[in-house]
């Protein structure tokens, strides 16, 4: 199939996703900012949830600019990333509003390394076709590894002691891979 009807069906989906959190906000009765301090985690949660997201989309993006056409195996684990990525609002707000809670915060740290773990799937597949996305793949590795790890050892620190740990390592782990790519896209801007 030609990537560009996947990718105008991932985007849309992309973007419900990524805005759809917002809706469950309950508006605070008062006026004054004390009133708005009981949305302060929750708000917390959905902007970590949605720069995480912005990032993979623009990851994505980036990774698929070579890539004309995605065969079966990229289409499927990309839909199973989106199952993942839909589920993510509702864990979202679990979360934001039990942030001291296990339950809540191993099922938002569980659906996020899903989510990675699809992607990273996706990124070895496209590689076997795909010249432009084989070139990557050393940087790519590297990435991968410590966003993983980043996000495992969140999620087991959250799951033995400190339930926020696995939003802390979601947030370490965006300005990991922001810092890394800049890094990498200058790598590649100087050697093309």
């Amino acid at each position: 199939m030609k990537k560009d009807r996947f990718v105008a069906f991932f985007d849309a989906i992309m973007a419900i996703i990524m805005t759809i959190v917002v809706l469950e906000f309950v508006i605070p009765d008062g006026t004054k900012w004390s009133d708005l301090s009981t949305l302060g985690y929750q708000i917390l949660a959905y902007a970590t949830a949605f720069f995480w997201l912005g990032g993979l989309w623009i990851n994505i993006h980036n990774l698929w600019h070579g890539v004309d056409i995605v065969d079966r195996g990229v289409l499927w684990t990309n839909i199973v990333m989106l199952f993942f990525v839909s589920m993510l609002p509702f864990f979202v707000v679990y979360a934001g509003r039990n942030l001291g809670e296990i339950v809540p915060q191993i099922l938002y740290g569980a659906d996020v390394i899903m989510i990675t773990i699809c992607n990273e799937i996706s990124v070895e597949l496209l590689a076997r076709h795909h010249s432009c996305v084989k070139a990557q793949i050393p940087f790519l590795r590297i990435s991968v590894s410590v966003d993983l790890g980043i996000k495992v050892i969140g999620f087991i620190i959250a799951l033995t002691v400190f339930p926020m740990a696995i939003m802390i390592s979601v947030i370490v782990s965006t300005l990991f891979l922001i810092v890394w790519r800049y890094i990498t896209g200058w790598f590649f801007a100087a050697q093309g």
